[in-house]
């Protein structure tokens, strides 16, 4: 269980990074096709690199998470992927460099952030791809056989869809805690990517998403903390001085936590018992306090060095 909760709280902390990362370059993209001088573009273009880098240190422990619970299906899922799976290394590192010239070049802007925003489509869609092999285990014999190296299943495109507009949202709330940031702007952001959100969400409910037992209280919980959201965003687009980016926020992280929780409910009967309930408790735990002294004397060095 401590795993399962674990990789659930990682994850969340991940998609906050990815998100901004993500809908951040599309947003300097449009400002740069536009060509209008945008103060929250500069900003967004200026932390792309670095909030880029927090999304890939963010991931390794999700990704350490599913490999450790889904043994068998994660590992197979990637061989029958192969060669096409592992381009998603070469993407990221493109997109990370995509990132550095879009900050440092005028000249290149443009094509550096559409270069970006294509690799990070293609990790986005190279994860949900394999998310979806991993539970497919009927068509392995058949993708085997067959030599294909891409998976189509109809559940990607409206998973896409719910995470696309998530990713927006979780830009637009990043972003409105920057001083000077244009709130309205923002609002109707996170407004349509929520939109976006929904509807790829009775997509998949249309699908015949399973929703039961335990995640049907999430589901319930995910739908409230939506409303929430949605509420604060559009009190805050109506009044961006008022108190709703406050309300917009403690609602979209419910929202997070929730989505998170119900997503992984369908791979939850897939999971490997033997794997999740491994031991390494005591281990775990003195990682941790080395790691949180080891950060916590970083910052203090670097407090007491700043002139």
């Amino acid at each position: 269980m401590i795993v399962l909760v674990l990789y659930l709280a990682t994850l969340a902390l991940h998609a906050v990074f990815v998100g901004y990362v993500v809908a951040g370059t599309a947003y300097a993209l449009v400002c740069a096709l536009r060509r209008r001088d945008d103060a929250l573009a500069d900003t967004v273009r200026s932390r792309l690199p670095f909030m880029l880098g927090c999304g890939i240190t963010a991931g390794v422990a999700p990704l350490l998470f599913v490999q450790l619970m889904y043994q068998r299906r994660f590992y197979t899922a990637n061989l029958l992927l192969g060669p096409r799976w592992l381009a998603v290394v070469p993407a990221l590192i493109a997109g990370f460099y995509a990132l550095y010239l879009a900050k440092q070049s005028t000249r290149w802007r443009t094509p550096a952030l559409a270069g970006a925003v294509a690799c990070f489509g293609f990790v986005a869609w190279s994860w949900t791809e394999l998310h979806a092999l991993m539970q497919a285990d009927g068509t392995w014999r058949e993708l085997y056989a067959s030599g294909e190296r891409i998976f189509v299943d109809a559940d990607i495109a409206p998973r896409l869809i719910v995470w696309f507009g998530a990713m927006a949202t979780l830009f637009a709330t990043v972003a409105a805690w920057s001083p000077g940031a244009p709130i309205r702007r923002l609002a109707a952001i996170a407004l349509a990517g929520r939109a976006a959100s929904i509807a790829g969400a009775a997509w998949l409910d249309e699908r015949g998403f399973p929703i039961d037992g335990a995640i049907a209280a999430w589901a319930w919980l995910l739908v409230a903390a939506v409303a929430v959201d949605l509420a604060g965003w559009a009190f805050a687009w109506w009044r961006p001085d008022g108190g709703g980016l406050l309300v917009a926020t403690a609602g979209g992280a419910g929202a997070l936590i929730a989505a998170v929780v119900v997503r992984e409910g369908p791979r939850l009967a897939l999971l490997e018992p033997e794997h999740a309930a491994s031991g390494g408790g005591v281990v775990f735990g003195v990682a941790l306090a080395l790691g949180v002294a080891a950060i916590a004397w970083v910052v203090t060095t670097v407090r007491v060095a700043r002139p």
